[in-house]
């Protein structure tokens, strides 16, 4: 099926649900194919997905756009992790 897909131009990404990251400098990410907020401080945006939970990290971090398509994090970003679930 992957070999359909390739052959196909269609991204990987969208078809198995895998989130996509887009860091724009240190003050920007977006990221597409989320499921949810797990938790939003100032410090720390957990965001759940397919993976595990996505942990952005850094300073005066705030959501600009939290909708189906995505969420738009602002702030001094530092770090971004995976925690796996369970």
């Amino acid at each position: 099926m992957l070999e359909k897909l390739k052959r196909a131009d269609i991204p990987q990404e969208l078809v198995l649900g895998w989130p996509r990251s887009v860091l724009l400098g240190d003050e920007k990410l977006i990221v597409e194919q989320h499921q949810g907020i797990f938790a939003c401080t100032e410090t720390e945006v957990a965001l759940r997905t397919l993976c595990g939970l996505l942990v952005i990290s850094g300073e005066r971090l705030s959501l600009a756009r939290y909708d189906r398509d995505g969420v738009i994090v602002f702030g001094k970003i530092e770090k971004l992790c995976y925690r796996p679930k369970g």
